[in-house]
């Protein structure tokens, strides 16, 4: 007689959605994952959560701790750059502030591809990814770009981590596309801001979308930079509807007010907001794994 096949369990995989700062929200999902003793089993992300989740697969284990603070410092590092003018200008001149915001955005699109240069973030990428390719991770990983002349969304599994999380994260207007042959890569979340169907195809069971959008929040719009950033959201929205449908259990992060993407000086309160959520989620989740 041939030996029984060994008995497992459903294997767990996370859908982690783009979303700035706001995406940081991950962290705080996966320690609470691991503090439980749920194992993952494949990751997949858009935009920034595409660098939490390869920093995460291809960081030993234990290493969320070193992580939350890589992370946080940048995020700090590309909100120096945002500050155009400093924050602390008195009220009568905050329309001046937000004037010199708008056209300096301009200006950086007009003569060049957006806000901040290609080399700003390959160093701290490098350092997340400890310059591995993405097969080289302790579990399934892919990350999900957009190609701009073809329209279609591209998925990586393979390959060196960093020029395809520079190509998820590229958001238009801010970070320069990436080159790829005849492609141009920009951030998976114009296509695909909680790739679910796509780890549902990395061979899991239960599948988890962690939604870091902020539906029932809204941000005042009050110049064109705004109303950009609003616009991008509400079309990204539409579009994730349908495939949070496709996942087993969604966890919605509740953030403390409403965040820009770009809005790093609140990285811990985002961290927070993901452990909170994961907690309250512990039970379902347990039953669909039935542990």
């Amino acid at each position: 007689m041939e030996p029984a096949a060994e008995k497992r369990g459903p294997r767990l995989g996370l859908a982690l959605g783009g979303g700035g700062v706001r995406g940081l929200a991950h962290l705080g999902v996966l320690a609470v994952l691991e503090e439980a003793g749920l194992p993952v089993h494949a990751i997949a992300g858009s935009s920034m959560g595409a660098i939490v989740g390869a920093a995460y697969a291809l960081n030993p284990p234990g290493s969320l701790a070193s992580l939350r603070q890589q992370v946080s410092e940048l995020g700090a590092m590309l909100a120096s750059r945002l500050r155009f003018v400093e924050e602390a200008l008195p009220a009568f001149l905050q329309p001046v502030r937000q004037f010199i915001q708008a056209e300096r955005f301009l200006l950086d699109n007009l003569s060049g591809w957006g806000v901040f240069p290609e080399s700003l973030v390959v160093e701290p990428l490098q350092k997340l990814t400890l310059h591995k390719a993405l097969e080289e991770g302790r579990l399934s990983l892919a990350v999900v770009a957009v190609d701009l002349i073809s329209g279609e969304r591209v998925i990586f599994r393979h390959g060196p981590a960093v020029p395809a999380l520079q190509a998820s994260a590229a958001v238009p207007g801010f970070f320069p596309p990436v080159a790829q042959g005849e492609r141009l890569l920009a951030d998976g979340a114009i296509v695909d801001v909680v790739p679910v169907d796509v780890v549902r195809d990395m061979g899991v069971e239960v599948v988890v979308a962690v939604d870091v959008d902020q539906e029932t929040l809204r941000g005042t719009v009050r110049n064109g930079l705004d109303a950009f950033l609003r616009a991008f959201e509400i079309c990204s929205r539409h579009h994730k509807r349908l495939r949070l449908a496709l996942a087993d259990l969604v966890l919605r992060p509740q953030f403390e007010k409403p965040l820009h993407m770009f809005d790093f000086a609140h990285t811990e309160a985002c961290i927070r907001a993901g452990e909170e959520a994961a907690r309250r989620a512990l039970p379902t989740l347990r039953a669909l794994l039935g542990t």
